[in-house]
């Protein structure tokens, strides 16, 4: 965290995934808490961040970074729709934690390029009207 600060309506905080730059990402809150301190079970308008790393050994390093710190990490996970993800899924390498409003990350690695998603989604759409 390079930067946690106050504006009119929300904080803020800054966040530098490399330590060179400022910041990777910035988070600006808008309003309270989840209710329910879990974003992917409560609809309030966001289920989930995702940032890609580099690798699954950076994704693994996160894991451990977290935990460290006391927070719950559910992963890695590889997605794809063969385990519960949406047909659109990328195959990345991911862990999922929440902040401690209740929004949920995700950080992944490794997932398919455009050109081999296009081709899994043709085949699947191959197979699907073979099946017809």
């Amino acid at each position: 965290m390079t930067a946690i600060g106050e504006m009119k309506r929300a904080r803020i905080a800054f966040v530098s995934l490399d330590g060179v730059w400022h910041h990777s990402f910035a988070l600006f809150e808008d309003g309270g808490p989840v209710p329910s301190g879990d974003s992917q079970k409560e609809k309030v308008g966001l289920d989930h961040l995702a940032m890609q790393t580099e690798s699954r050994e950076a994704v693994d390093e996160w894991a451990e970074k977290l935990i460290a710190n006391g927070i719950t990490v559910k992963g890695p996970l590889t997605w794809g729709p063969d385990i519960g993800g949406a047909k659109e899924s990328s195959g990345s390498y991911t862990i999922y934690f929440h902040d401690p409003n209740g929004i949920c990350f995700e950080i992944f690695a490794e997932p398919m390029t455009v050109e081999e998603y296009r081709e899994k989604s043709a085949e699947a759409e191959v197979q699907t009207a073979n099946s017809r």
